[in-house]
């Protein structure tokens, strides 16, 4: 795992080194997943959204005007609700919370409006398992399934910036779709059968100007 994060941040360096700095801009964000799993379920029960936390650093890249390629290494907490419909219960029950939390690095494509205000934003996550447990009645424990080490996700949303004086604030909404199946398991033998990731972020942050040294 370790290996997979220095590959991941070594080719996060390479790229970052081949653009100048001059007018992009670097920061930090934190912001809330409403994940949730889609895919093979066994019969009596179904996936609800679970919420995590999702903070990291980002750095935007500018390509030219209107463009810029954003690098956002991050952690973001993922997972489910696993509900089971019980006999003579007229609502299904909320009876395993699984959590998987990743270590991951967004390479993202922002496009701005004319007046710099509002953006599109869109491209890929891959990401690296930390660690993953479940809960069950708020005892932890650890998932009896092999679940895939690395998993990647298509994103893509929208953004406005919030000039405050040198630095500027922006709020951003994305939407979150699992491209791999997290483990090919039976639903007959494993809680995670065939499934991917999906979900909504909101994430807020500032960031500052990089700018060029004329010295």
């Amino acid at each position: 795992m370790r290996k997979s994060i220095q590959l991941i941040m070594t080719l996060a360096f390479v790229i970052i080194s081949s653009f100048t700095f001059c007018q992009s801009h670097i920061g930090v964000f934190v912001g809330l997943n409403n994940s949730n799993l889609t895919g093979d379920a066994a019969n009596n029960t179904s996936y609800k959204s679970l919420a995590g936390i999702n903070t990291g650093l980002n750095l935007d890249l500018k390509l030219s005007s209107n463009l810029f390629l954003s690098i956002q290494p991050s952690y973001s907490q993922e997972g489910t609700n696993i509900s089971y419909t019980v006999k003579g219960s007229s609502e299904a029950l909320d009876s395993i919370k699984i959590r998987l939390n990743y270590f991951s690095l967004p390479l993202l494509i922002k496009v701005s409006t004319a007046n710099k205000r509002f953006y599109a934003i869109g491209g890929f996550e891959p990401g690296i398992l930390l660690n993953s447990y479940s809960m069950s009645n708020d005892i932890k424990k650890d998932v009896d399934v092999d679940v895939r080490s690395w998993n990647l996700t298509m994103q893509f949303g929208a953004g406005i910036w919030i000039p405050i004086g040198f630095p500027r604030l922006y709020v951003e909404l994305r939407y979150s779709q699992g491209l791999l199946n997290l483990t090919n398991e039976p639903v007959e033998s494993s809680i995670i059968p065939r499934v991917k990731t999906t979900g909504f972020k909101i994430l807020a942050g500032i960031e500052f100007p990089l700018q060029k040294s004329n010295k």
